[in-house]
């Protein structure tokens, strides 16, 4: 796979988790005045970076060669 081809998945990533239906449950917490509860406000966003931080140690390996 092209380092282009890499860059392009990894925008289309930060993308998805930066677009208006992907609503992070600790954000909205946040937005709420971070009020006592007991539902789960974990944040979601760390799931897309998880990917792309895959998809760079994968470009990364890929230059090595």
């Amino acid at each position: 796979m092209k380092d282009k081809q890499l860059e392009d998945i990894i925008e289309d990533i930060r993308e998805l988790r930066d677009a208006d239906f992907h609503v992070c449950k600790h954000s909205e917490w946040q937005s709420k005045g971070e009020p006592d509860t007991t539902d789960d406000i974990t944040c979601s966003c760390g799931e897309f970076d998880a990917v792309i931080d895959k998809l760079e140690k994968l470009k990364e390996v890929k230059d090595e060669r």
